[in-house]
């Protein structure tokens, strides 16, 4: 099936960078300035030559607005997840799993809990990226700084500090879901170090995130897996503030103040 595109209204000015589906690999190529005189060529050029049909623009508008709407609706949540890591030069995998809480605007703990107890909370202004074993506190005045959930990420949607058609262009997926949900390809308006390309599985019904994927350049995979996830819960602000043990090294952000804790 031909890919259905949504891209924001703002993106498709003339001048602003619109990002393309990506081709598939290893596309067939025929050499240049060379004649072909086969019939079945010429029966090929007028199969390519009819218009294909596409689906209809809204089947891509309708679950892009259904995720924007769902967590529009949310001041905050808290659910199961399950990260993977998926590195594809040493070709090994991690697997992590715990608890995040969110909490509009800007807030949000990421508490692991297996193989490794390590956290990750911000209040929307300064984050925290605590590694008890290590003894080691990453700070960041970046709000996603220290855990590299850097501004334009998909992340930033749950916090409510912005929308996806903000910062990303909408494609169908030939990635199948795992979750029995709908899933959407998302290119960025802009280049990011983290990834190159989203994946992202959402619940037909309501628009629930359930996945997502992120590719950087290099093609290493990590996947956030969510479930179990529980609203209308009322979150004291404790749980996005962060005091910074004192037997601990404390590492800032190379741009920042190294005085700020």
């Amino acid at each position: 099936m031909p890919a259905v595109a949504f891209i924001p209204e703002k993106w498709a000015k003339a001048g602003s960078r619109v990002p393309n589906k990506p081709s598939p690999p290893n596309t067939p190529q025929l050499p240049p300035n060379r004649v072909y005189n086969s019939p079945m060529l010429g029966i090929l050029l007028a199969l390519l030559a009819t218009p294909a049909t596409h689906p209809p623009e809204t089947d891509i508008k309708l679950p892009v607005n259904r995720l924007e709407a769902y967590y529009a609706a949310l001041d905050g949540f808290e659910a199961d997840f399950t990260q993977r890591y998926e590195r594809k030069i040493l070709r090994r995998s991690i697997e992590e799993t715990g608890r995040v809480i969110v909490k509009k605007p800007g807030r949000m703990r990421w508490e692991y809990q297996s193989p490794e107890e390590k956290l990750f909370v911000t209040d929307g202004s300064r984050s925290y990226f605590y590694l008890p074993l290590e003894k080691q506190v990453m700070v960041s005045h970046h709000p996603q700084g220290a855990m590299g959930m850097e501004e334009g990420s998909p992340f930033e949607l749950l916090t409510g500090q912005s929308r996806m058609t903000d910062s990303f262009a909408f494609f169908t997926s030939d990635t199948p879901p795992t979750r029995g949900g709908e899933m959407l390809h998302l290119i960025p308006t802009r280049r990011h170090e983290e990834f190159e390309d989203v994946e992202i599985e959402i619940a037909p019904e309501t628009g629930e995130i359930l996945r997502v994927i992120l590719l950087d350049a290099q093609r290493n995979r990590t996947e956030f897996i969510f479930e179990n996830m529980r609203t209308d819960l009322d979150l004291p602000e404790s749980l996005f503030q962060f005091t910074i043990p004192s037997d601990v090294e404390v590492v800032v952000h190379a741009d920042e103040n190294p005085d700020a804790r």
